[in-house]
């Protein structure tokens, strides 16, 4: 009876070891590839098939509605790769970028595709609050522009989804 278990237990080793084994043969050369295939490490070094690398969207243009408190900030985000994307959400905390006031929340509304090798705009709505206005009145009175900071940033670009620490600074015109 020992035996029988002894035998059965190496065909359990053996069905685990087996394959494990076959994989780290095959990538004996390039480890780290078992973990990380090269499609992701050719995207993070941002040439998977693009000839240009990611670029930060860029700012283009605001507007205010005062009846709603929003402003709508567009930004253009220029798509390098050879496969469609699309945003299905983003999200931040804003911050005044002089006196690091927290001045409320911008996300996307509505999710923006952007087709490979194009560029798209990305409406981005902040609602500002009381506080915030306040800080406005008070702070930067007569001010013709102010800048502000995009914080905690979090991106979901066709389910892959991308939180980061830094901020994006924008300078934003107010109205007079």
């Amino acid at each position: 009876m020992q035996i029988l278990g002894l035998i059965l237990a190496l065909i359990t080793i053996g069905a685990v070891a087996g394959p494990v084994a076959g994989v780290v043969l095959v990538y004996q050369n390039n480890p780290v590839e078992m973990i990380v295939p090269s499609e992701i490490e050719d995207l993070i070094a941002g040439s998977f098939g693009a000839d240009e690398p990611f670029e930060l969207p860029q700012y283009v243009s605001s507007s205010f509605d005062h009846a709603t408190q929003t402003l709508t900030a567009i930004f253009s985000f220029a798509n390098p790769l050879e496969l469609d994307l699309k945003v299905n959400s983003l999200s931040a905390e804003v911050e005044c970028a002089i006196h690091a006031f927290k001045l409320g929340h911008a996300e996307l509304v509505d999710p923006v595709p952007i087709d490979a090798g194009d560029t798209a705009l990305i409406p981005v709505v902040f609602k500002w609050t009381q506080v915030a206005e306040d800080h406005f009145l008070t702070a930067h009175s007569g001010a013709a522009s102010i800048d502000i900071e995009l914080v905690n940033l979090g991106v979901d670009v066709s389910g892959i989804t991308i939180e980061t620490p830094e901020s994006v600074s924008v300078n934003v015109p107010l109205p007079q």
